[in-house]
């Protein structure tokens, strides 16, 4: 029981950085096209990079060498 808890509580936070990931790139293709300057703030920008990092490792923590 408390794995499963887990495992879902971790499908949750994937899910969370994706969104998160494609909401930040949805924010830097309209600035660019607005020809604006794309500014994050400090917990904006620690929220990216540790939801691209979240990522990256549910990506390659499957992968066998």
């Amino acid at each position: 029981m408390g794995i499963e808890l887990v495992n879902k509580a971790l499908l949750f936070l994937l899910y969370f950085a994706i969104l998160n990931i494609i909401r930040n790139s949805f924010f830097l293709i309209r600035t660019f096209r607005e020809e604006e300057r794309f500014v994050l703030n400090k917990t904006q920008l620690i929220s990216l990079g540790l939801s691209i990092a979240y990522v990256l490792m549910s990506l390659t923590s499957n992968i066998k060498l």
